[in-house]
C-alpha cells in the first residue's frame, strides 16, 4: 500500500515537474518570437544643458531636504 502510494506520488511530482518545465520553454519561446517581431522603440530625448538639469536636481535636493527636517 505505501508502495503504491509512493509510485503514485512519483508520477504526479514527474507531471508537475515536466509541465513547468514546457511552461518555462514555452514562455522564453513567446518571448523571443515578440522581441523579435515587435521590438522596443527607442525614443530620443532632446539634449538638456548640463547647467539647468544640475539646477533642477540642486532644487530637488533642497526640496527633500526641508521636507526632511519637517
Amino acid at each position: 500500500m505505501i508502495v503504491e502510494g509512493l509510485i503514485i506520488t512519483g508520477i504526479g511530482l514527474g507531471v508537475v515537474f515536466s509541465f513547468l518545465v514546457l511552461l518555462i520553454f514555452c514562455m522564453k519561446g513567446m518571448s523571443a518570437v515578440i522581441i523579435r517581431f515587435f521590438p522596443d522603440k527607442i525614443i530620443e530625448e532632446p539634449v538638456r544643458g548640463g547647467q539647468s538639469l544640475n539646477n533642477e536636481i540642486a532644487v530637488a535636493i533642497a526640496a527633500a531636504k526641508a521636507f526632511s527636517k519637517k
